[in-house]
């Protein structure tokens, strides 16, 4: 699996497994950042999109572009990412008692909790090179499916199998968003004036563009300019 294009900039953000949490008001623009990003990895991606029936996407998103190679795209249901709890109970209790399991034990039952797609997705994922990411857009659709506790242990799931985590929220941003190494808030008004919008990075790296507290243009960061610049400035 390759989802890099050799003329795009590459991003730094996913060189290790890591998680990153993007939230903003302008569902296309969220989803034209997190393809630039991922795009630009060479472990490439796979993406899933929480979609609500009927729905008719901005004639703007990416998404509606058919970007996305259909092998690397997926658009689910919400309800086709709760967590697996009876397997992840099952596992513990075949493993050892709840009361003394060890920590092989909860982090392979926090594995099994993950939602059957997605545990189908890191089973496609190489296991040599570079990590894949993982990109989940309109994840603030499944907020009544994750209690704030349970996302950390998700998190951890699918970075500990050696991938990333791109995650969009068009919606003010939960607690659990915590849970995650890193935490961008994405401030524009739409595709078409990516120019003006700027990345609030709430949690970062402790250097560099994207460290604790930077305001970053988008015009700024090359990986993500590269391909805003070439697909939308040309319409």
């Amino acid at each position: 699996m390759s989802g890099a294009d050799p003329d795009k900039v590459a991003s730094p953000l996913f060189r290790q497994p890591t998680s990153v949490f993007l939230a903003g008001a302008s569902r296309p623009l969220l989803n034209w950042v997190a393809f630039a990003l991922a795009s630009g990895t060479s472990g490439g991606f796979l993406w899933t999109d929480v979609r609500l029936g009927g729905e008719v996407l901005d004639p703007l998103d990416p998404l509606a572009r058919g970007l996305i190679p259909p092998d690397r795209f997926n658009s689910v249901d919400a309800e086709e990412l709760k967590r697996d709890d009876f397997a992840g109970n099952l596992a513990v209790g075949g493993l050892v008692r709840s009361d003394e399991a060890s920590d092989f034990a909860r982090k392979f039952a926090d594995f099994l909790r993950l939602p059957p797609h997605t545990r189908g997705l890191i089973s496609k994922l190489p296991r040599e090179g570079s990590p894949a990411v993982l990109v989940l857009s309109n994840a603030h659709r499944l907020v009544a499916l994750y209690p704030t506790e349970t996302v950390g242990p998700v998190i951890r799931s699918i970075v500990a199998a050696g991938a990333s985590l791109l995650l969009t929220f068009a919606d003010a941003p939960p607690d659990g968003r915590q849970a995650f190494d890193q935490v961008f808030h994405l401030e524009g008004n739409g595709p078409a004036m990516w120019r003006d919008a700027v990345l609030r990075i709430e949690k970062g790296s402790s250097s560099g563009p994207l460290r604790n507290g930077a305001v970053v243009p988008l015009k700024t960061l090359p990986e993500v300019a590269s391909v805003l610049g070439r697909s939308l400035d040309r319409r």
